[in-house]
């Protein structure tokens, strides 16, 4: 399975090149990310199944997927005049003032979407990400998710350290060479925010790993203490023990962050997963030490950190507008019921706001710091009806994977997992820090994680990081 090993490291590969570069905001990161994902899903999708092999049942999530990249691709038919406005009465007025050509000629042919460029772009990378998706679900169900997992955990430390160290000698310049004057810059990424996403989804995945290992190694020892003594200077507790110190890293950069939406959501994620525990542990003892672990991390993190600052981080906030995001979160509930069918265009909200943006003038809103809201206004019921299907149909398949499980090793792996879905789905409430295509990316990688079935036999060849792992 030579294909598949290759896979996977290109898989990292772009996990890291999707951090590292700025979040893969810029032109000359998105695109060649958009390349890897096609490129890693084609292979997933090409690569010759097993003898035995059981389809993996997620036709009707592929189906709604395709229909959401379709819904994307009407906003950009060209439609006669009469019928643009009558679907879009608002959108004519707003498509003369961006498009020189057609103030000229008012009565040309024009699409849906009040600026087709943009819409365009985000229709080649959602569909490259739709695809992304089950191509890696089919390839992570035949070698695996152990090794990913330890990937994704030690690129969560590579991108933790940089980000502490980096804050402690900020002088203007990311990585020392890329000037950035505005925002809140932390580590490689442009706003705190958005570095905090990446850890809500890298974090839980690290502590899933976490679980799976304690699972593993606790695994026919004694109750005595002497066992668990001895236990302790076993390989099976260094692994532990470094997966748990990956963990409190990744946890010390994110609360360091002071990024209030990141420390929430994280935290709702922590107890997800200590709640999984205390229900899912065979053995009293496993489980005490299981919740020790999940407790000590954020414990020491914020003792080290500061009680004090994170508390006053939280108290600083301005209640009575949300912290700044009611007047965003209105605009695009305003621009929303001006464009009910089928909103103004996928990946253009940028453009609307430079006509209906009312709340404090003097700055551009380019996002609404909630991505519902904004699928709402830039898709109208076109695309949040399938928006919403495919949701449903994400957790309808993840809940029947969960049913399935008989490994418990990757049970943990696959909570994890899910538990980082749902970290970055409540942040999304009052960020975009799935706008960052490297987050993006790094959420579907999640999805198929939390989607793959657990091979039945090891398929993977040697050369990738715990490909060998029974999962």
């Amino acid at each position: 399975m030579k294909v598949a090993t290759a896979a996977l490291v290109a898989l990292v590969a772009a996990i890291v090149w999707g951090a590292f570069t700025f979040g893969a905001v810029y032109r000359w990161a998105y695109w060649p990310l958009t390349i890897a994902a096609l490129t890693i899903a084609l292979a997933g999708l090409s690569i010759r199944a097993p003898r035995g092999w059981r389809p993996l049942g997620l036709f009707p999530l592929a189906a709604a997927l395709a229909v959401l990249v379709l819904a994307v691709s009407i906003q950009l038919i060209p439609l006669p005049a009469d019928m643009l406005r009558t679907i879009s009465p608002e959108a004519p007025a707003v498509i003369a003032q961006l498009d020189l050509i057609s103030s000229m000629q008012p009565a040309a042919d024009h699409p849906l979407s009040i600026a087709p460029e943009r819409t365009l772009r985000g229709l080649v990378v959602i569909a490259s990400l739709a695809l992304l998706m089950l191509g890696a679900t089919r390839l992570l169900s035949m070698t695996g998710v152990a090794g990913l997992a330890r990937a994704i955990a030690m690129v969560g430390v590579a991108l933790a350290l940089t980000g502490i160290i980096q804050q402690s000698m900020f002088t203007g310049w990311i990585y020392g060479f890329w000037p950035q004057s505005g925002g809140s810059p932390y580590g490689p990424f442009i706003n705190k925010n958005h570095f905090a996403g990446w850890m809500l989804m890298g974090l839980p995945v690290t502590l899933g790993l976490l679980c799976s290992g304690l699972t593993r190694g606790l695994r026919g020892v004694g109750n005595g203490w002497r066992d668990r003594a001895l236990w302790l200077a076993s390989p099976h507790a260094s692994e532990v023990l470094l997966v748990g110190g990956a963990a409190a890293i990744m946890t010390l950069s994110l609360i360091l962050t002071m990024s209030r939406s990141g420390m929430l959501s994280a935290s709702c994620a922590v107890v997800a997963i200590a709640v999984l525990v205390v229900r899912r542990a065979a053995t009293r003892a496993r489980r005490l030490i299981a919740i020790a672990m999940l407790v000590a991390i954020p414990v020491l993190v914020i003792g080290r950190a500061g009680p004090g600052t994170i508390a006053a981080r939280f108290t600083s906030a301005d209640v009575n507008d949300l912290n700044g995001r009611l007047g965003p979160w209105q605009d695009a509930i305003r621009i929303a019921r001006r464009y009910p069918l089928v909103g103004t265009g996928f990946n253009t909200y940028g453009q609307a706001t430079l006509f209906y943006q009312s709340f404090n003038p003097s700055v551009h809103y380019a996002q609404a710091h909630n991505d519902y809201l904004q699928l709402a206004a830039e898709g109208g019921w076109l695309l949040s009806v399938p928006a919403a299907v495919c949701v449903g149909l994400l957790v309808i398949a993840i809940r029947r994977r969960f049913k399935e499980e008989t490994s418990e090793s990757t049970y943990w792996i696959r909570a994890g997992a899910t538990t980082g879905i749902a970290a970055m789905a409540v942040q999304e409430l009052v960020e975009f820090s799935l706008q960052m295509p490297g987050n993006a990316f790094l959420f579907v990688v999640l999805c198929a994680i939390a989607l793959h079935r657990q091979p039945e036999r090891r398929h993977v060849g040697a050369g990738f990081p715990g490909a060998r792992v029974p999962a």
